[in-house]
């Protein structure tokens, strides 16, 4: 009995994600963490946080992306109102490290239009400009030497600045952001129990609130707040600057193009999927066929069953509400999405392949069985094509070509001889046309199969939703490679 999580909405004075266990969506518009009004000011009070920012970022410099080491524990032990505390001075710090020389700085959380305005005290802004100049890779630069910072940092963040200023005369002048992004994506990958954060769940304090509900086999089973892990990555990747270029622009970064693929792969083969993350990610590249595919298989996945059936059995705390669409309405988003990803890559036979099941699944039996017919021409993985024949069969069945469906459910079964699937829909096949000795033939063939050999894992149909993320961790490898050298020890 499998867990997902899904990510809910909570609606209150201001609208936040809510997460739960699988699938995930939110929606709504995110105050800034700890802020209450939008737009008004915030007297930032207590050194502490300072300390944890400069915990952060040696945190930071020394974990090894992919790994379960010191580093990431110390941040994953962290509790979620420092988290959100964090959010905004990490905003800040990467806007001084940007050249921004103010007293008074604005955060804007996603989803929100108007921005929130940060003030600290004289204090706390002299020690946010020297760690600055450390994790910036200044200090032997202008303001940095004027105001006397490297006498000012442990031996420690004066290596981190030397490191910084090595990628940066490489280049590459994103080491803190690209860093502090991998070390956030690795807590909630490699610390899963602590996304969860103890919290009064619809009780919001107009800051950056995220909720999980766990459900098992279509029911609830459990309701929680969510550490905003994935949050501060995607605010650190959004400061990007790529080589060559003297502004932010993430949406030409190719690191914050693997980061936002292999990520939201991750979250889909785990079930635990996040609409706010991949609705960033389109919006950073709008084009890319891999976002475009992770996209419309998540809402292809909200119109299933499993899903639709939690939404509609949810029993939820006043103003928060999950932010799954009816089954037509996410159907609708993922027929919208295949088609502009296949419109940009007329070959991606995976796409074209749930395109026509998407189709069949809105009755537009005619076109579905056409883009079926040619997924199956071009795919090559077995598993793929397995899926192409059984639903290549429900469409001819609909369009009453019985035999063209008998044909594809015996291609399927052939090509995974253990499924149960194509077995079923040849005996439904045959009742449905008064055929009982060719329905009992096809029972037969299935209860022949050996109970104690068989598992799940022989019909592939189990997995079909989260396949689409099998290459999952061997994207985070790759993307994650470049970063294993050259960080404190």
């Amino acid at each position: 009995m499998r867990r997902v999580p899904l990510l809910a909405c909570l609606c209150a004075l201001s609208l936040a994600p809510v997460r739960a266990g699988g699938p995930s969506s939110s929606t709504g518009q995110l105050r800034g963490p700890s802020s209450p009004a939008a737009g008004s000011p915030i007297e930032q009070q207590g050194q502490e946080r300072l300390v944890r920012l400069e915990q952060w970022v040696k945190a930071v410099a020394r974990h090894a992306p992919g790994e379960d080491d010191d580093a990431l524990r110390e941040v994953a032990a962290w509790p979620n109102t420092a988290l959100k505390l964090l959010w905004i001075d990490a905003n800040v710090l990467t806007q001084m490290i940007r050249g921004v020389n103010a007293n008074r700085f604005t955060v804007r959380p996603e989803g929100q239009r108007a921005g929130t305005q940060i003030r600290y005290s004289s204090t706390q802004t002299r020690r946010l400009r020297v760690l600055a100049c450390a994790a910036g890779g200044a200090l032997v630069q202008g303001e940095c030497m004027a105001i006397g910072a490297g006498s000012e940092l442990a031996p420690e963040l004066r290596q981190l600045a030397v490191l910084v200023r090595t990628a940066t005369l490489r280049g590459d002048d994103n080491y803190i952001l690209r860093r502090g992004a991998l070390l956030h994506a690795d807590v909630a990958i490699l610390a899963p129990r602590s996304m969860e954060a103890p919290g009064d769940v619809g009780r919001s304090s107009g800051g950056l609130e995220r909720f999980r509900m766990e459900i098992s086999d279509g029911q609830e089973v459990n309701l929680h707040q969510s550490a905003v892990h994935w949050e501060i990555a995607r605010m650190l990747l959004d400061f990007v600057r790529p080589r060559g270029v003297d502004h932010a622009d993430p949406g030409h970064d190719e690191m914050v193009r693997k980061w936002y693929r292999a990520t939201a792969a991750w979250m889909q083969l785990r079930e635990d999927h996040d609409r706010l993350h991949l609705d960033r990610a389109r919006a950073i590249f709008p084009a890319d066929p891999d976002i475009l595919f992770l996209s419309a298989c998540q809402h292809e996945t909200y119109a299933g069953v499993p899903i639709q059936t939690a939404v509609r059995s949810a029993i939820l705390p006043t103003g928060v509400t999950l932010d799954v669409g009816s089954e037509r309405t996410e159907l609708r988003e993922a027929e919208g999405l295949f088609r502009r990803l296949l419109e940009i890559r007329s070959d991606h036979a995976e796409a074209r392949l749930r395109y026509g099941r998407v189709l069949g699944s809105l009755g537009k039996h005619a076109e579905a069985a056409g883009e079926l017919r040619r997924a199956v021409a071009d795919l090559t993985d077995r598993q793929l094509l397995y899926y192409a024949e059984l639903f290549l069969g429900s469409e001819e069945e609909a369009l009453g070509n019985r035999d063209a469906a008998r044909v594809a459910y015996e291609q399927a079964a052939e090509i995974a001889p253990m499924a149960q699937s194509p077995l079923l829909a040849l005996s439904q096949l045959a009742r449905r046309h008064a055929d009982r000795r060719g329905a009992l033939r096809a029972i037969e063939r299935l209860f022949a199969l050996s109970v104690m050999e068989r598992t799940e894992h022989d019909d592939p149909w189990w997995w079909y939703y989260v396949v689409q993320g099998r290459d999952a961790n061997d994207l985070l490898e790759a993307m994650e490679q470049p970063f294993l050298m050259e960080r404190l020890q």
